[in-house]
């Protein structure tokens, strides 16, 4: 009981301090601005609005439902985006109805640098102060394991890396499951003696990390539990799986547990969106003149179209046409096979190979993002045919389909582009997947600028190359181009 206070009260200082954030905003730039907090009625409506819809719409994309100390980029990226979305709304309002000529704008432009500045530092307070008690045992949830498998092993060592997760494992049941021993976590018994265990009452919570197969193992321990008042987690031993977006949810009063789906449901895709829209127009604007400069070099340098469309796989595995500025002749590949790889061995124009050599030619795809075919961070797309070739060899393959494809993405940042090992792209992109955030997008896009553009030589000669045996090295995958 003591612990379900702590948390709601840690929950109702957030909910009440934003908004005084928001009020002390707003008289700050009011203060600022005309050197008085004697607010005038019009500026106190527009700050009362401001309020009521800081609080709406930080409910609507779940601000609070984050434990507090997790991700603390990711959150105050939300925050951000929550106070933007509120203010946008403000103007919108002010504009519909006519009356933003009635308000300063140096005390809208104080008012929202100063609002958020103020979420930020008061949200970060409360992160100091949290890890701060928890370090002396104050608001931890005290927790019996019971099976050390993978799952077990795994939990423990984030329970103890993150003070955020409010978690502290002070014992462990031996079970026939376990592979290994909890650095550090005394045994409280075995899992024939769990009703002795249990009736010491030492434990806010149970975590129970067995495998799903066993299932008599589960049913006998929380038939043992019938008698004691004490949360019960189930944390199943699936970690040779890969899981995407894997959490547990409640249908028509059933507990179901969610293994794979995208992470970009509801309001992340919203923000996904709003992302992708933005920053592509605002790219696209920047980069015009050089857009017309590349045009103009493909044009004169051989004949034929500028661009050069290709069908791709993309989200849910549906194909859209890509764009690039055409770096090849025209007809390079007409009646011939399609190769995977062998990049450097292509033929190209002399203006070609220098767009290719820095990634100049993937430009047009900003416009693929502002169709909504492509998003600017995401794996890679393939070709139909590679897709087909590639899903049955490698594992987890087609997972990269739960999200859209990108024009940069964690496997690129890291040197997996191009010629390079698909298991690996695969691997960085499932990551990507699993960790999707707008502040983990912000961070590959300023990365790309300094390693996304220029392929890297070191990891060339790593290419896997998949022959009809699975994972074997070969020559290049060879596919008839589809008539």
């Amino acid at each position: 009981m003591q612990l379900t206070k702590f948390n709601a009260l840690l929950d109702l200082e957030l909910r009440v301090s934003d908004p005084l954030c928001v009020l002390a905003a707003g008289y700050l730039a009011y203060f600022i601005r005309f050197d008085t907090m004697r607010m005038n009625g019009i500026y106190g409506v527009a700050l009362l609005f401001l309020v009521i819809m800081t609080m709406a719409v930080s409910v609507v994309l779940k601000v609070y439902d984050q434990p507090l100390g997790e991700r603390p980029l990711s959150q105050y990226l939300c925050i951000a985006a929550s106070w933007s979305m509120a203010f946008a709304t403000l103007i919108a309002l002010a504009y519909l109805l006519k009356a933003s000529q009635l308000y300063s704008r140096a005390w809208a432009s104080l008012t929202f640098f100063l609002g958020l500045a103020f979420l930020a530092f008061v949200r970060q307070l409360a992160v100091v102060a949290l890890q701060d008690l928890r370090r002396r045992g104050i608001g931890m949830r005290r927790c019996l394991l019971i099976g050390a498998t993978d799952a077990g092993i795994h939990i423990v060592r984030e329970a103890e890396a993150n003070l955020g997760l409010g978690m502290k494992i002070t014992a462990y049941v031996k079970t026939p499951y376990d592979h290994a021993v909890p650095a550090g976590i005394p045994v409280a018994g075995s899992l024939k003696h769990i009703e002795e265990i249990l009736s010491r009452g030492q434990w806010d919570q149970v975590l129970l990390a067995l495998p799903v197969s066993a299932n008599r193992a589960i049913s006998y321990v929380l038939d043992r539990m019938d008698e004691h008042v004490m949360t019960v987690k189930f944390v199943p031993d699936m970690l040779g799986r890969k899981l995407i977006n894997h959490r547990m949810e409640d249908c028509g009063g059933l507990p179901v547990v969610t293994l794979r789906e995208s992470p970009l449901l509801g309001h992340a895709w919203i923000l996904k969106g709003f992302e992708d829209r933005v920053i592509s127009g605002l790219i696209l604007l920047m980069i015009s003149p050089v857009m017309v400069a590349l045009a103009l070099g493909v044009k004169l340098s051989s004949p034929g179209p500028v661009l050069y469309r290709q069908r791709r796989v993309g989200l849910d595995g549906k194909e859209f046409e890509m764009l690039k500025f055409r770096s090849m002749p025209v007809d390079m590949e007409k009646g011939k096979s399609v190769q995977w790889g062998g990049a450097q061995t292509k033929t190209t124009t002399r203006f070609g190979c220098f767009i290719r050599q820095t990634s100049l030619d993937e430009l047009p795809q900003f416009l693929n993002v502002l169709r909504g075919d492509m998003s600017i961070v995401g794996p890679r797309p393939e070709r139909p045919m590679f897709v087909e070739k590639f899903k049955s060899e490698i594992s987890g393959y087609m997972h990269k389909h739960l999200v859209k494809a990108g024009i940069t993405g964690w496997a690129q940042i890291n040197g997996w582009r191009g010629d390079t090992d698909l298991v690996k792209r695969i691997e960085h992109d499932i990551y990507y997947i699993n960790h999707w955030s707008l502040g983990f997008d912000l961070r590959i896009i300023f990365l790309t600028i300094f390693k996304g553009f220029v392929h890297s030589e070191g990891k060339a000669a790593s290419v896997l190359q998949v022959s009809d045996a699975p994972l074997a090295t070969a020559e290049p995958v060879v596919v008839e181009e589809p008539r």
